[in-house]
């Protein structure tokens, strides 16, 4: 018989082994520990031996001095692993040029210690024809640095470069980072982003997508409960408008809706801003284009009230919507003679939130002029301590001039010796007048000449750092006259939320600033120490999320460009299903959904032309000859299609008509293939030949479905049995007063068009469940009242405050008969600590033929992920 193994548990078991932390700690105690030497041997016979005692003391010196080497060694990292772990590279293990520069030589000499292999066939000396040619092309390099003498006779020709209503060129990019913008254009800020992100191209930009560090839970900790989280949003495209008064406010009441227009008297002074959307040009409540801002310009002379003056006008746009946007306001502007300038490349922005967003600003952004406290630079030194922008009145909006922001580098707000009541009373002293209304001067970011100024005057690096070595040690740099004056616009964006109990959501400040600008200010954020974080797109689109607002154009499925992202989307989750193994990824036919099977709609989108067919809308795809240009086609060369869904098969009526650029070509003014056409001058009575602009007639992503956009054209039933976006004031007078008919603008419009419509809402549920994108919405059981019994039988026990049962002992989802809309985007909301869903519901099958939404049991739905057959209990909540 075996001797029995002894119990670990029990007394005189082997002893159980030593992990690596005590290992690790054994040795460090080890190495640290000090030899000495006893010093009795000098005092023998009472009396000093010199040499002995020498002796002793130089062993015990070498033994400190050994000690020290050998705790150094012991617990010493790598090069590689003392980067920063947001900046970390996985090939920075076996290549130097991957570790900054001050780490290098230690990295060299670790790598050649241990053997690591760092050789590589393209990166050894050249020799021979090879070394001759990269001579010549190190030349070349060099000569191409130089000034050009045509560029600067061509400046000093007046009038010589026309910048009303043309498209604007990308700005020149270094020599040695030309070839990689061929395609797209990088951001001020790309090369700190790229070493801290991971970057993407959309719409024609090189942008953060989300930092290589995680950054969920950091996000929304920075955006609401400390710190802040910046956003480099240079991307966005601003439009001026110049012209009389009148003639813009003409623009103004043809494109924005009557109870949101840029027009009161506010705003039109230049006091605030406005935040409303824009129409096609007679379509409201038809015809959304995108979310805009506007900015007017302060008169010269405030008192001159007459509507003949010259005005200023700037419209900040999301990319996506830029082309769109662009062709509404030509053929509007012209006969009334206002120009339209394309800033983009010319005007950048920075978006900043959180508690710490203020004082972070308020330690870069330095006032140029001490003026007093009434003006809008002395109004933005007094708000020190204000954590949240959405206390500010609606729209607040400053302008000032400030300083080179790297002669205070690092930027550091001086202590602040008031108590915190001195404090608030002083914020609150400031909102409650806000002088700024009567104060407000001219911005000069309106003037091309100031900005041009304030980028000609930049002074290099280099200047910086000579100064700031010359200046008293401990003390800034004095400023001086030649110094630039960089124009600047901050813009109080207030976000709403609908979490009770909650008034709002912190707002944040976006930074109006020149493009070349961008980079400077920048780096005084990020080293401001107020803890600031930076995001990418997942970021912005995760806080946004949190507040229950819609994120352009994600959550607008009643746009172009929200059903081009769409669409983009598709592609790419139909990239990844053909990766998967047929045993590792969901069969759409295989789906059971209560006693059918088969997924509702096209399972890779939020397939709405199924749910307008559903309602018997006759749908005809137009065949138009104008190009589909919409960057959701950027992928779609590379779908091999089967032909077994109607996503592929749109994609495939789509794909076909219109060879895809190499990049995005999506509201891309800079397409290489159309660059000469679209730089050149456009005629806005005739666009130029190959103008990828929106057709009239554009096919969606859904087969047998199209988009008409024109303006000029009728608008008759046919063309407008796509899907539009009803706005919410219209569907909150419609739950306040089901009784009563509908609002004007609905109610003249045809039937089939308005049963057509979506309107957003917010999900909200009672249970443990997270929903997903393209989640199908489901209204309560209407053919089947066994089912329909059993789903109030759980919202009886959810009001009578019993736990909801397991998924499975929920009852089955209803038919696709009860199918009301879609989730376009929903996870688990750290803010409300609970699931929740951003999404849009049908108009025809919520309130159509009769129906009324009574109370919470009207408004309560049955919610289902793509590719389950389980139904989870929701409740939904318009949304703005």
């Amino acid at each position: 018989m075996p001797p029995s193994t002894l119990n670990p548990r029990k007394r005189g078991a082997a002893a159980a082994p030593i992990s690596g932390h005590e290992r690790k700690r054994a040795k460090l105690q080890d190495v640290r520990t000090i030899a000495v030497q006893n010093t009795e041997q000098a005092l023998k016979t009472g009396e000093l031996d010199v040499p002995a005692f020498i002796k002793s003391r130089e062993f015990e010196i070498e033994a400190l001095q050994n000690a020290m080497k050998a705790s150094k060694e012991s617990s010493n990292k790598r090069a590689f692993q003392i980067v920063p772990r947001d900046m970390r590279r996985r090939t920075a293990s076996h290549n130097v040029k991957r570790v900054p520069t001050r780490l290098r030589p230690r990295a060299t000499r670790e790598m050649q210690s241990d053997n690591t292999p760092t050789g590589s066939a393209r990166r050894r000396k050249p020799s021979g024809s090879l070394r001759f040619r990269k001579e010549t092309a190190r030349k070349l390099q060099t000569m191409a640095k130089k000034k050009d003498i045509t560029a600067r006779i061509l400046a000093k020709i007046p009038g010589s470069r026309r910048t009303e209503n043309v498209l604007r060129q990308p700005p020149r990019a270094q020599t040695k980072f030309r070839k990689r913008q061929k395609h797209k254009t990088w951001l001020p800020t790309h090369v700190w982003h790229a070493k801290r992100a991971k970057m993407i191209v959309r719409w024609r930009f090189a942008v953060a997508e989300t930092p290589t560090d995680k950054s969920h839970r950091v996000a929304h900790r920075a955006s609401g409960m400390r710190g802040c989280i910046a956003w480099d949003e240079s991307y966005f495209s601003t439009v001026m408008l110049r012209g009389k008064e009148r003639g813009i406010k003409e623009v103004m009441k043809a494109l924005c809706p009557k109870d949101g227009n840029p027009m009161s008297k506010k705003v039109v002074a230049g006091a605030r801003a406005s935040d409303t959307f824009i129409y096609r040009a007679g379509r409201y409540p038809l015809g959304l284009v995108a979310p805009v801002k506007i900015i007017w310009c302060v008169p010269e002379d405030p008192e001159d009230l007459r509507e003949e003056r010259m005005r200023k006008l700037l419209i900040r746009v999301h990319p996506s919507a830029f082309l769109e946007l662009w062709e509404v306001l030509l053929p509007i502007a012209k006969p009334l003679k206002v120009t339209v300038e394309d800033l983009r490349f010319e005007i950048g922005s920075i978006e900043i939130t959180g508690p710490d967003a203020t004082n972070s600003l308020l330690a870069v952004l330095n006032p140029a002029d001490a003026t007093d406290g009434d003006s809008p630079s002395g109004v933005w030194r007094n708000l020190r301590g204000l954590t949240n922008p959405s206390s500010l009145p609606l729209g607040a909006c400053l302008s000032f001039d400030v300083l080179d922001p790297r002669l205070r580098d690092p930027p550091r707000l001086p202590e602040d010796k008031r108590k915190f009541e001195e404090i608030q009373e002083t914020i609150f002293k400031v909102t409650s007048t806000w002088s700024i209304d009567r104060t407000q001067p001219p911005s000069p970011l309106f003037s091309r000449e100031a900005r041009a100024a304030a980028v000609k005057s930049q002074s290099s690096q280099k200047r910086i750092n000579k100064r700031k070595g010359e200046a008293v040690p401990g003390e800034h740099p004095s400023p001086l006259p030649t110094d630039p004056r960089i124009p600047i616009v901050l813009l109080a964006t207030r976000r709403s939320s609908t979490e009770k109990g909650v008034s709002g959501a912190i707002g944040s400040w976006t930074i109006l600033l020149p493009w070349k600008w961008v980079q400077p200010v920048w780096y005084g954020i990020v080293h401001s120490g107020s803890n600031v974080k930076f995001g990418g797109l997942d970021e912005l689109r995760q806080i946004n999320y949190e507040n229950s607002n819609r994120h352009f154009p994600d959550d607008f499925p009643g746009t172009k460009a929200g059903m081009a992202e769409e669409l983009r989307k598709g592609v790419e989750r139909k990239e990844w299903w053909d990766k998967r193994p047929k045993g590792k990824r969901v069969e759409w036919g295989s789906v059971k959904i209560g006693d059918k099977k088969g997924e509702v709609g096209d399972g890779f989108v939020c397939d709405w032309a199924y749910l307008l067919k559903g309602e018997g809308i006759e749908v005809t795809q137009s065949d138009g000859s104008m190009e589909f240009s919409m960057d959701a086609t950027e992928s779609t060369e590379r779908i091999t299609s089967t032909g077994a869904t109607p996503f592929i098969r749109a994609i495939e009526s789509t794909g076909d008509a219109t060879p895809t650029p190499a990049a995005e070509p999506g509201v891309s003014v800079e397409s290489s293939k159309y660059s000469e056409n679209m730089m050149s001058s456009m005629d806005i009575d005739k666009p130029p030949p190959n103008l990828p602009v929106i057709s009239p007639s554009i096919p969606t992503p859904f087969k047998d479905t199209t988009i008409a956009t024109t303006i000029s054209a009728p608008m008759t039933t046919s063309q407008q049995t796509h899907i539009w976006t009803i706005p919410s004031s219209m569907i909150h007078y419609t739950l306040a007063a089901p009784n009563s008919p509908l609002p004007k603008p609905l109610a003249t419009l045809h039937p089939k068009i308005l049963s057509a419509g979506v309107f957003p809402i917010k999900l909200a549920f009672p249970q443990r469940s997270t929903p997903a994108p393209r989640a199908r919405i489901y209204s309560l059981p209407t053919n089947n009242p066994t089912l329909k019994a059993k789903w109030k039988a759980v919202m009886s026990q959810k009001s009578q405050g019993k736990r909801l049962g397991k998924a499975t002992e929920l009852p089955d989802a209803p038919g696709e008969e009860d199918l009301i809309g879609f989730v376009t985007t929903g996870d688990f909301n750290l803010k409300e600590g609970r699931g929740t869903g951003v999404g849009a519901l049908s108009w025809q099958r919520v309130f159509g033929r009769g129906k009324k939404v009574d109370g919470v049991v009207g408004k309560a739905c049955i919610v289902r992920d793509v590719g389950s057959g389980i139904g989870k209990l929701a409740y939904w909540e318009v949304i703005d």
